[in-house]
């Protein structure tokens, strides 16, 4: 009797084992089949086979991309700034134009604000980049009723970019034709000054030579040639307190400038590499990134400048 109870238990004891290990082949099975499900369907998509069920694919690719998230190390992202032009009073129409059709062609997003709007936004909600057009620094001065909020937002941890009269606009004295004007910003410690008379005429093309062992100068020719209309090189400074990008052929004094102002930054530029195409014959200017126009440097500068690379 004892001999036929161990004859059942060891029958039940092996159709059990036999059980379990079926049922966990098939989960293995299964998790296998679900692993390769990506590549397999993406080869019957292509043949034009494909019989899933269609909420089965989607939970599937839905699983797949929330895997991918949780995968990618935001480190590695690139940010690429809200960018928000000036074209309020004094601005330049052939600036403010370039600048916005050179972000385009890079495919970076920006907006338009006028001195209203210097004044009533909170710009670091809107903006993490405010860039000044060529144009009139007078009037820059003169018509933003209050420039606290653009020194602020500097300070607070945006970025300026200054083009010719927006570099003039974020020096602590412009200095022009020789006399000296104190202006609001003070995000550069140092003078704007300018014109270049004798040197390089309005409207003509000027070498500036790149300094060679810049990262945002790599790539590039030593002397690159820039339009140029009446904007600034910056003296009167600490030593230690500027990167130079690019000088003046004909002076060796900084054309293209960076520092910092509190926690921000700022990117100075005296010539117009946004702008080519100018002539003095027909008055006319080309926009749109040829002749003469410097993009790939300029964008080079602002990867650099801006953090994006």
């Amino acid at each position: 009797m004892r001999n036929k109870f161990i004859s059942i238990a060891i029958i039940l004891f092996l159709i059990t084992s036999s059980s379990l290990l079926f049922f966990s082949c098939q989960n293995n099975t299964f998790n296998e089949d679900l692993e390769q499900a990506p590549e397999n369907k993406k080869a019957i998509d292509q043949n034009g086979e494909n019989n899933n069920d269609e909420d089965s694919d989607g939970e599937i690719e839905e699983e797949i991309f929330e895997d991918a998230e949780l995968e990618e190390d935001p480190a590695l992202i690139p940010e690429i700034p809200s960018i928000g032009i000036y074209n309020g009073q004094g601005s330049w129409y052939e600036s403010v134009e370039a600048i916005k059709n050179f972000l385009d062609a890079y495919a970076i997003e920006w907006k338009v604000f006028d001195e209203e709007d210097a004044v009533n936004l909170d710009l670091k909600d809107h903006f993490d980049l405010l860039w000044f057009p060529g144009g009139f620094a007078a009037e820059y001065k003169n018509y933003i009723a209050d420039h606290s909020k653009i020194i602020n937002f500097v300070k607070e941890g945006g970025s300026f970019v200054g083009s010719c009269a927006g570099a003039y606009y974020a020096a602590d004295i412009l200095r022009w034709d020789g006399t000296d004007y104190a202006y609001p910003l003070r995000l550069f410690d140092g003078k704007a000054t300018g014109p270049l008379y004798g040197q390089i005429a309005w409207g003509e093309i000027g070498t500036m030579i790149l300094e060679a062992e810049h990262p945002a100068n790599r790539g590039f020719n030593t002397e690159i040639n820039m339009y140029y209309f009446d904007g600034p090189y910056f003296d009167s400074y600490e030593e230690d307190s500027i990167v130079v990008l690019a000088r003046y052929e004909t002076n060796q004094e900084p054309a293209v400038i960076a520092g910092s102002s509190g926690d921000g930054k700022y990117l100075l530029l005296g010539p117009h590499p946004e702008i080519g195409g100018y002539t003095a014959q027909d008055q006319d200017f080309n926009l749109d990134g040829r002749e003469g126009a410097k993009w790939p440097w300029l964008y080079a500068a602002l990867e650099w400048f801006a953090g994006w690379e």
